[in-house]
């Protein structure tokens, strides 16, 4: 089948720009020696997943624990939750998880952690964590240095729980705006991560895993010595953040939402039939602030969106019945509202992928 054989909005997906995101990626971390540990928030699909692995990932990460009951549930068998699990119910599901898969958790306070063992005493289980850091994104995670130290010298004397590293997400590059103030983020993010396990190395901490993240730094962090790994995930499909952020060109973007012309109202504007619900309102922290998606094939912006209706204020030229491709600002966003992504090469239909992982939220 061709794609413009396909109702919409639907989801493509270019597997020729698929694998050659995943091989660029897989490249850079066998360059700078570093395990690849891909986040699975942006497809949320396990067959995305075992290309991933079958290219040199070394395990995945999840962003939910829903997410990573899903991964388990395709087999995949080693998955980082890169979140703070708290509460009965949800440690609970995470010792079902545990029982089945290697799995793995961050943990940025003394509350989480000392919960954490005494659900896995209570289980019979141990299970490894990370310790978050905060290298300036200001969500989850402790500052570099001594309150890390602090942290990681009372998990050590907890009996079921076992300290492998350390992570962080350097998510505040997102509000950077030139290539130099992206590297300085990325290079900050890997000296700081590499600094505080040194520290708990010569405090008699082993340190095994120092885990950095996000596609935009990504190639930056990997080159500081003393990092392990790295955890990207936009990369899969890139995006026009991705864009804005220099971690990739048009060229690069997988991903794209296919839609229709329903609608040409005056001269300069059309109105499409994917609004907030398929594309999203996310404009990326400020760097998308002026549009909600690129139509490649007439270098024309979506600059508006209600729940069901994208509109295109501009004299290019659309007809009633037409179909375009978007591609939208926020990748991850855009996957979580669909139940499958059709896999094209040459413009036919050769796989559908369905997004198994999406709306786990819990």
């Amino acid at each position: 089948m061709h794609f413009s054989e396909l109702d919409t909005p639907a989801l493509l997906i270019s597997l020729n720009r698929l694998e050659g995101n995943i091989a660029r990626m897989s490249d850079l971390a066998r360059r700078h020696n570093v395990a690849l540990r891909p986040h699975t928030k942006t497809h949320k699909c396990p067959e995305i997943v075992k290309l991933q692995i079958e290219n040199g990932a070394s395990g995945i990460t999840c962003a939910k624990l829903g997410e990573a009951e899903v991964m388990a549930d395709a087999g995949i068998s080693d998955i980082l939750i890169a979140n703070q699990i708290i509460g009965e119910t949800k440690l609970k599901r995470l010792m079902g998880l545990a029982r089945r898969t290697r799995t793995s958790i961050a943990v940025d306070s003394e509350f989480g952690a000392v919960s954490l063992n005494t659900a896995l005493g209570q289980a019979g289980l141990a299970m490894d964590v990370l310790i978050e850091i905060n290298c300036g994104q200001n969500r989850c995670g402790l500052s570099p240095g001594e309150e890390v130290l602090q942290l990681a010298m009372k998990i050590i004397q907890l009996e079921h729980v076992n300290l492998r590293g350390l992570m962080t997400h350097g998510g505040h590059v997102y509000a950077q705006s030139t290539q130099a103030d992206i590297e300085k983020v990325g290079l900050h993010e890997g000296r700081a991560m590499v600094e505080t396990a040194e520290l708990l190395r010569s405090n008699g901490i082993e340190i095994e895993t120092v885990s950095v993240g996000s596609t935009p730094t990504s190639s930056y962090c990997a080159a500081v010595k003393g990092i392990t790994e790295i955890r990207p995930g936009t990369y899969i499909f890139n995006d026009l953040i991705m864009v804005d952020l220099f971690a990739a060109a048009i060229k690069n973007c997988a991903l794209s939402v296919l839609a229709t012309v329903t609608s040409r109202p005056a001269k300069n504007r059309a109105i499409l039939d994917a609004g907030k619900k398929t594309l999203t309102a996310d404009t990326g922290h400020g760097s998308c602030s002026s549009r909600y998606g690129l139509i490649p094939a007439k270098n024309t912006l979506v600059s508006r969106l209600s729940e069901e209706h994208g509109i295109i204020e501009s004299d290019t030229d659309f007809e009633i019945g037409e179909k375009v491709k978007i591609i939208p600002n926020h990748a991850c966003v855009v996957v979580n509202m669909f139940d499958e992504m059709y896999g094209l090469r040459n413009g036919e239909v050769e796989t559908t992928f369905k997004i198994t992982g999406r709306g786990r939220v819990t």
